[in-house]
């Protein structure tokens, strides 16, 4: 079946264009399926509703998300945010913190000295 075909057949159906548009399904499968099965009106529509269906169930409703904020011990939090501070502080201190030192080492040759002349 080629591009030029499915392209019609998806003007035709235009709620399958529709389930692209509201992230149900790709272009991609749609295609893949069209190629396998031809203008199956029935795969099509199982397709849609199963894609429809295992969003839903991966979604999260917001009142378990909020559940889980409540759960969340803040002492517990903060001590983890003290301990990393102080962790980064420590990197810190170990780190050189002018990068002329580095610097000072590095003598520029002459332009006329070649290799060890």
């Amino acid at each position: 079946m080629s591009k030029e075909t499915f392209k019609e057949f998806i003007r035709r159906k235009p709620e399958l264009a529709q389930a692209v548009f509201n992230n149900k399904i790709t272009f991609q499968k749609l295609y893949e399926v069209y190629d396998m099965y031809g203008e199956n009106n029935d795969i099509f529509e199982k397709l849609i509703t199963s894609r429809q269906e295992e969003k839903e169930n991966n979604s999260v409703p917001f009142k378990e998300i909020t559940n889980l904020f409540r759960n969340i011990d803040l002492d517990t939090v903060q001590k983890s945010v003290n301990g990393l501070q102080k962790a980064v502080n420590l990197i810190s201190e170990m780190v050189p913190k002018n990068n002329n030192i580095i610097n000072n080492s590095y003598e520029e040759r002459p332009i006329n000295k070649y290799y060890e002349d």
